[in-house]
């Protein structure tokens, strides 16, 4: 019994999903800044002061 039907091809050296080095194909991650947590809980009592004070008492600010 002989299995010659099959053909090997050879093993891609790297992930063809990952694009290799600094290339400038494509977009970039953008350089922002984290949030200051103070601005996140004086918009979130403009917006609904009720969620601002559950946030508060969850994160222990």
């Amino acid at each position: 019994m002989q299995f010659d039907d099959r053909i090997t091809r050879p093993l891609p050296t790297a992930d063809p999903l990952r694009k290799q080095g600094g290339e400038g194909d494509g977009p970039n991650k953008p350089d922002v800044k984290r949030p200051e947590s103070r601005g996140i809980l004086d918009r979130m009592k403009r917006v609904d002061p009720n969620q601002a004070k559950r946030y508060r008492q969850r994160s222990g600010q």
